[in-house]
């Protein structure tokens, strides 16, 4: 290599040096030293910027801890959050900020959701300090403030078995008034672990009741590592007369895995307890503990034959609680019921303990009789679909009332009991009418194929039997066959002892429409009955203007109710339209309500009732400002009903072009009505949307000439457009300028 090339290469390398080293400097990143000057600076951003990058230097931002410690009063609560997050990333190094933090514990002041994330935030940069916190912490667990007691006691109890020194003055706040000091020493203790035992268990004999249950609810938490307490908790037991500290004496039992054959009658004894903590805590302990559940399982069973009816309730509770692990209580819950007549704590009990009951029910639905039989299939109903084959089989029986019963449940189960409904085809040709009726009422709630359905239902209703006649018409009804039943076969449905047939009629009559006007006076009888008042009143619009003479009623009806009941007299109006021109001042109150619920259906009512169109518009153009699109869509439809008319809501419909939920709607309502402002077709070129941009180059060429003003836009709409849109604008200059 010449001289020449050697020096021209190391010149190239140094310029190359260089250059990397100028790329380093560029990327790295700010010192401490700048950091922390701009950490005082007037801008808040800047602050924040400073707080963050300090944190991602951990223990290297140590010279800057003065400046965090001060930011811990900004009032900027991104800067706070930053510069907790930095003082705790130093960890140990951050030692000097340890009385900053420990004032973050204050309860004085500031919001309680902002006092939790301050509390939250300094107990664990405390926390990560780690022992050198501890006196400074243990100190505070004898403060005035109780914020300072919990906050001290949740950064102990994050160190573990370290803050093991903390434990005297920890257990000195068992018996602090607030609860929240007891619950976060409690939480400490159990995480400071095995060191914590011998002195909480110490603590069970001390004089105060909240000491005691402080202590016992300490060795719950602990676990199994506290199980040397047992002794120390059934002693306590059996001399304690507090119910919060036997509550938590009862808790605690089964948590340090004491010995169930001794606990077990314990807390099961404790299960009849009059007072409610204590009945609570026995039959929780015992439902979460699976080693408990079996011996507590007989125990359980024998008080169901107890005498005072309270106690036997808590013990189909308990029994219930348990699920399938009561099985072997199946016998005596079983007979219980029968006494108790299936009573609902009973079905209850036996729904939770599932399909393990199934068999022992269906065996005693064979062995009773029809009384005896009901309550069963009332509890059967209850499982479900794991119910449905038992059900299914009980439609076999030979009492002809208990397979009546069984098709009831199955029909109340709807469509998961969808496999009952081929023998449920069978069973409505029974030769019992009541058997008949339930089955056909069943596969009418099943919604059984009309086609193999309405044959029965018709056949029903030319039945002697009053029974099945009611439950034809009821099944027309519901399947659309309102026509054939007319408006007497529907009066008389009406009259039905059957709340569901009832509902069906009145449902049928809105079907009828405007054929039902002579049933009108019945119906406005049947506003009375608050079970099917709003069917009603849906019904009433739905007949439409012969239903003027409810209107005084329903108008008293939405005057007493909620803004539920008033929606649907609101829609009823709009059927109802010009003869219900007194509820116009309801209308119109309804439209200004605050509530969309009365909003949404008083644009209907207002476009159906108002006769003039002057107000109709005005008050249909205010709607298209609201703030709920199910207001501003069928308030743009109602207009665009006025054609050409409307104009003047033009540019409130063009607004509307901006929402994707309402666009569609706005461009059919424009299309309708006719736009022949250019001002408002030249904000519709300015919509993102290409189906818009379109629609306003068709309606600017329909103007022709006069929307020269258009031109410029149009023109700037032939390039980098859509290829409809290029199309449209160009089509339209071509109209505009011939």
């Amino acid at each position: 290599m010449s001289a020449h090339s050697f020096v021209r290469a190391l010149a190239s390398g140094a310029v190359a040096y260089l250059l990397a080293v100028l790329a380093c400097a560029e990327d790295a990143p700010p010192s401490v030293e700048k950091l922390t000057q701009k950490l005082a600076s007037s801008d808040a951003a800047s602050r924040r910027d400073a707080a963050f990058e300090l944190g991602k230097l951990g223990p290297g931002a140590k010279p800057a801890l003065p400046a965090l410690i001060k930011a811990l009063q900004d009032s900027d609560k991104q800067v706070w959050s930053f510069s907790i997050a930095a003082i705790t990333a130093m960890g140990p190094e951050a030692k000097d900020a340890i009385p900053a933090l420990l004032d973050g514990f204050s309860s004085r002041g500031g919001r309680d959701r902002e006092k939790r994330q301050a509390m939250v935030r300094s107990a664990y940069a405390l926390t990560k300090i780690g022992p050198e916190a501890i006196p400074a912490l243990i100190k505070a667990l004898s403060a005035d403030d109780s914020g300072l007691r919990v906050g001290a006691a949740r950064a102990l109890g994050g160190m573990g078995p370290q803050a093991k020194e903390a434990i005297p003055v920890l257990r000195e706040n068992f018996g602090h008034a607030e609860i929240s000091v007891r619950m976060e020493v409690v939480g400490a203790l159990a995480l400071i672990g095995p060191e914590a035992v011998a002195p909480v268990i110490e603590a069970l004999g001390w004089n105060e009741p909240l000491q005691r249950g402080s202590a016992a609810l300490t060795l719950a938490q602990l676990g199994d590592v506290a199980k040397s307490a047992e002794p120390a908790l059934l002693q306590m037991l059996a001399k304690e007369t507090d119910a919060g500290a036997r509550a938590a004496a009862l808790t605690a039992l089964p948590k340090v895995c004491a010995d169930p054959v001794k606990s077990a009658p314990l807390l099961v004894a404790a299960a009849k307890d009059d007072s409610e903590p204590i009945r609570h805590a026995a039959i929780n302990a015992i439902a979460a503990t699976r080693a408990l559940r079996r011996p507590a399982v007989p125990l359980l069973a024998a008080l169901l034959a107890d005498p005072n009816p309270a106690v036997s309730q808590r013990a189909v509770q308990a029994l219930g609680r348990l699920g399938p692990d009561a099985a072997d209580a199946l016998p005596a819950l079983l007979a219980g019921a029968r006494a108790a007549k299936g009573d609902a704590a009973f079905a209850d009990a036996l729904a939770q303990i599932g399909p393990a009951a199934l068999p022992a029910l269906l065996a005693a639905l064979k062995q009773s009789d029809t009384a005896g039989g009901a309550w069963i299939l009332r509890t059967l109903r209850g499982f479900g679909p794991p119910a449905v084959p038992v059900l299914i089989e009980a439609l076999q029986q030979p009492d002809p009332a208990q397979r009546a019963s069984a098709a009831g449940a199955l029909g109340a189960m709807g469509r998961d009991a969808a496999d009952a409904i081929k023998p449920l085809f069978a069973l409505a040709s029974s030769s019992d009418p009541a058997t008949q009726a339930a089955a056909l009422r069943a596969l009418t709630a099943l919604q059984a194929t009309p086609a193999q359905l309405k044959p029965l239902l018709q056949a029903a209703l030319a039945s002697p039997v009053l029974e099945l006649r009611k439950v034809g018409a009821a099944g027309m009804a519901l399947l659309g066959g309102a026509a054939s039943l007319g408006v007497d076969g529907l009066r008389e449905l009406l009259a039905d002892d059957d709340a569901a047939s009832r509902l069906a009629a009145v449902r049928a009559f809105g079907e009828l429409g405007a054929k039902a006007a002579p049933a009108v006076p019945v119906l406005v009888a049947k506003l009375d009955d608050l079970s099917m008042q709003m069917t009603v009143m849906e019904t009433l619009g739905k007949i439409g203007p012969a239903s003027a003479p409810a209107v005084p009623r329903l108008l008293e009806i939405a005057g007493k109710n909620g803004n539920d009941v008033k929606a649907v007299a609101l829609t009823a109006f709009a059927g109802i339209g010009r003869e219900a021109a007194s509820a116009l001042p309801q209308i119109y109150a309804a439209l200004r309500d605050p509530s969309s619920e009365l909003r949404v259906p008083a644009v209907p009512a207002l476009a159906s009732v108002e006769s003039d169109e002057a107000k109709t518009i005005a008050a249909l153009s205010t709607a298209l400002s609201d703030e709920t699109g199910r207001v501003r869509r069928p308030a743009a439809q109602a207009l665009a009903s006025f054609g050409e008319r409307s104009r003047s809501a033009v540019p409130g419909i063009v607004a509307m072009l901006e929402r994707d939920i309402d666009r569609v709607v706005a461009i059919e309502a424009l299309r309708v009505i006719g736009v022949r402002a250019v001002p408002d077709l030249l904000k519709a070129l300015a919509v993102k949307d290409p189906k818009v941009r379109v629609f306003a180059c068709e309606s600017l060429a329909a103007l022709g000439p006069e929307a020269k003003d258009a031109t410029a836009r149009l023109r700037e709409l032939l390039n980098g457009q859509p290829q409809p849109v290029q199309d449209a604008a160009r089509a339209a200059l071509a109209k505009i300028e011939p």
